[in-house]
């Protein structure tokens, strides 16, 4: 993401713009100026495994967030807008000031609209408001569909989109948006690319490990090799295309919607590893390997269904992804009700799977690891009391089996001390919007 400096020019060209007559749009602007945002602040604790964020097994308050939106119609069908965000989410943000999103927006008509810039990325019902809490009931979306580590990557696509409204007369109304272009990686050494890398570093180092034994004659497993670090890593995606659409049903209340995302992305980086062999020489050393892949992302796709009723709300969402040849998938069911102005309830089970043909484990077996390193299944209960207007507070409690998000340590650890199976999370978070 782009850092402030950006931003602040991006936002200074918005108020300063001229028209083809020659007049700025600045004093337009100030008069049809809105500015809103949020500040919060999170804390999380869980009871065995590290999730989300480093060491919260220990519980951590690193869970800050605060945003400010700022947007514009300056001219009759055009909307502009902007957000700054500043996060402290584990290894994630560190309290910087970024461009979220940026755009300009031209509507013709209802059924055709042009935007350009960083938009917001249409997946599933609830990424386009994933970072409003007065939105939602629980602290955090189901992981199986909105994995908290890939939020930074899926919240905008960079480029152009066209969008629209079509009336169907008894067959209610369908939206749509259609989207080409980029998305950005400002740093492929945190979250879920750096869990990717690792991941694939440390299987490396074993069959490293092996060869280096066959190759000298040695007891295969005598040579050491552990994984270090990356550097010189850079994520990009030359291209990336795909669209939603939601259809609101005749019956009132009923919405669904299905979303698509096709593209490719590059990783280069330098991977290091330390390498300790065997007696009588025991000699230590080091070894990098150059990476310089592409990977086509053949599809990942999310299929939504929602029901409101009065104060009542019901939500089923699937998704699933081919990267390269890996296939994951996830789905949960949800739950809400608004039992009064102060209090609100809803609930949640989230089951996501590493792999799609493999969702008992047995790769995992065969390697001496347990079968829960296959999936993660989530019953999550959240609580919200609506203080005033614009203060909330929230608490919600996830009961988690499995391990397959999961902060894992390196493999070598995994197969001394395997991760718990059975564990909890306890989370809290209040906001101040305005």
């Amino acid at each position: 993401m782009a850092r402030l400096s950006i931003a602040s020019w991006m936002m200074a060209l918005i108020l300063s713009i001229g028209t083809t007559d020659g007049t700025i749009w600045a004093q337009d602007l100030s008069d049809d100026l809105h500015i809103n945002g949020f500040v919060s602040q999170g804390y999380l604790n869980t009871t065995k495994n590290d999730y989300l964020v480093p060491r919260s097994t220990n519980g951590t308050a690193e869970f800050t967030e605060a945003a400010i939106t700022f947007s514009a119609n300056p001219m009759d069908r055009l909307r502009i807008g902007v957000q700054f965000m500043a996060r402290n989410f584990g290894s994630a943000g560190h309290g910087q000031v970024q461009l979220d999103w940026a755009f300009g927006d031209y509507r013709f008509k209802d059924e055709l609209g042009f935007r350009a810039g960083r938009v917001k990325l249409p997946f599933g019902f609830y990424n386009e408001g994933r970072d409003v809490d007065m939105l939602r009931t629980s602290v955090f979306l189901p992981q199986s569909v909105y994995n908290e580590k890939m939020r930074d990557l899926l919240l905008a696509y960079e480029g152009i989109g066209a969008y629209g409204s079509l009336n169907l007369g008894q067959g209610g109304e369908l939206d749509y948006h259609a989207y080409g272009g980029t998305l950005n990686v400002s740093d492929a050494t945190k979250g879920i690319w750096d869990d990717t890398t690792r991941a694939t570093a440390q299987v490396a180092a074993l069959i490293l490990g092996l060869a280096i034994d066959q190759e000298n004659g040695w007891v295969p497993g005598t040579t050491e090799v552990g994984y270090r670090n990356a550097t010189n890593s850079e994520v990009t995606f030359p291209w990336v295309w795909g669209g939603s659409l939601v259809w609101k049903t005749p019956l009132e209340g009923l919405r669904l919607g299905a979303s698509f995302m096709n593209g490719r992305f590059h990783y280069q980086g330098d991977l290091h590893f330390d390498v300790v062999e065997p007696e009588p020489d025991s000699a230590r050393y080091s070894l990098t390997a150059s990476v310089d892949e592409t990977t086509n992302i053949d599809y990942v796709t999310v299929a939504s269904a929602e029901y409101t009723h009065g104060n009542l709300i019901f939500v089923a969402e699937y998704s699933g992804e081919k990267i390269g040849p890996d296939k994951s998938n996830g789905w949960y069911g949800l739950g809400g009700y608004r039992v009064s102005d102060l209090f609100s309830l809803a609930g949640y089970y989230s089951v996501s799977y590493g792999r799609s043909n493999d969702k008992s484990g047995e790769a995992y077996q065969s390697l001496g690891l347990p079968d829960y390193y296959a999936w993660l299944k989530d019953f999550t209960v959240s609580t919200r009391f609506d203080l005033t207007s614009f203060w909330l507070l929230k608490f919600e409690y996830h009961f988690l089996n499995g391990v397959e998000q999961t902060n894992s340590p390196p493999i070598v650890e995994a197969f001394n001390e395997p991760l718990a199976k059975n564990w909890g999370m306890l989370t809290a978070k209040t906001t101040f919007a305005f």
